[in-house]
């Protein structure tokens, strides 16, 4: 037993690192070191269910688990679950933040970060923090506008971003805004009015959605306006029920939004067919999933976008080898703004 243990020790040391050992070109494998009796694996590719029990090798403290045809480019989250406590994994040196803390990140061969999160360097965008009144909700919300840093702002479009606050601190949405106002010229970048939820369940997906909806169009669109300039039609944004209500946004007001981004959306068949309903001219979307997405939402981003097919909405879906995740939703920012906002030529 002590030489198995000596083996491992010395075959770890030439890979100090997951992840992982590569076995081939579509085959990995993720190890565990440390005391336990249940070691298992939970993340984007198990639905964050404790699955599957890792493999132990007798006489060592070593767990392993082989992924068999792993997908090129993917970016998955997981965690280690240790005799029911959940870690991280030490041996992993890249996070990624989640709503609910960082989690260990698997970036597969052929993935690459999106490239403003290596650029902390650029000048910073404008950020506006405001409280607005939420007489329809009650109480009052704390608002950010983001502007880029250039000051011409008189040509840019609004894009209202839900769950605001999340996207500036879990998918850097500043500081991609940032890269793209060095570096991306074809892109008319707009001002993101980033709004946080209050009761989110209820005010992006079930009972309080008109209530929200009229907080959007009656105080918070005339007060941005007031302070920064009419524009015309805005955009939404939003990822899971954030997509849900973008997409509430766009069929209950279609004379006041002309685009929204919906990311991993969930989404309801109040919103499908109303979209529907609307002149398709009206219209554009981004539309993305990931194929580790939550399975039951996938059918129905599926049919909505058959659906945009079949009306001929101006519309671009993806599908990317990620899961239901606030690191999908950042490296979605690129693809997202590019086509909802690429500049006249």
């Amino acid at each position: 037993m002590a030489q198995r243990q000596a083996a491992v020790d010395q075959f770890l040391t030439r890979i100090p690192e997951n992840p992982f050992c590569k076995l081939g070109c579509d085959s990995l494998c993720i190890v565990y070191r440390g005391p336990g009796r249940d070691i298992r694996l939970a993340g984007d590719t198990t639905d964050w269910q404790p699955l599957p029990l890792m493999q132990h090798l007798p006489g060592t403290d070593l767990w392993y688990h082989l992924f068999a045809n792993a997908p090129q480019g993917a970016r998955l989250d997981y965690k280690f679950v240790c005799d029911g406590v959940w870690k991280l994994d030490t041996r992993n040196p890249l996070t990624c933040m989640s709503g609910f803390g960082p989690n260990s990140e698997m970036r597969l061969h052929g993935y690459r970060p999106p490239p403003f999160v290596d650029h902390s360097d650029l000048p910073p965008c404008r950020l506006d923090t405001l409280t607005v009144p939420t007489p329809q909700l009650g109480g009052q919300r704390t608002v950010v506008v983001v502007r880029p840093a250039a000051p011409d702002d008189a040509n840019r479009p609004y894009l209202l971003v839900h769950d605001g606050l999340e996207y500036l601190t879990l998918a850097d949405l500043a500081e991609a805004i940032s890269w793209f106002q060095e570096f991306r010229a074809d892109i008319t970048l707009p001002i993101c009015v980033c709004v946080p939820p209050g009761r989110r369940t209820e005010e992006y997906a079930t009972d309080l959605q008109d209530d929200f909806g009229r907080f959007i169009a009656d105080t918070l669109m005339p007060l941005i306006e007031a302070r920064y300039g009419e524009r015309g039609p805005w955009g939404s944004m939003g990822a899971s029920y954030g997509g849900n209500i973008s997409l509430y946004l766009a069929r209950r007001y279609p004379e006041r939004f002309d685009r929204v981004a919906v990311m991993s959306p969930s989404v309801a068949p109040a919103q499908h067919h109303g979209i529907a309903a609307l002149d398709p001219t009206s219209l554009k979307l981004y539309v993305n999933w990931g194929t580790y997405d939550i399975q039951r939402l996938v059918p129905g981003c599926e049919s909505f976008v058959h659906m945009l097919e079949d009306k001929g909405f101006e519309h671009l879906v993806e599908v990317k080898p990620q899961g239901h995740s606030w690191g999908f939703w950042r490296d979605s920012l690129s693809p997202a703004f590019r086509y909802l906002y690429a500049a006249s030529p």
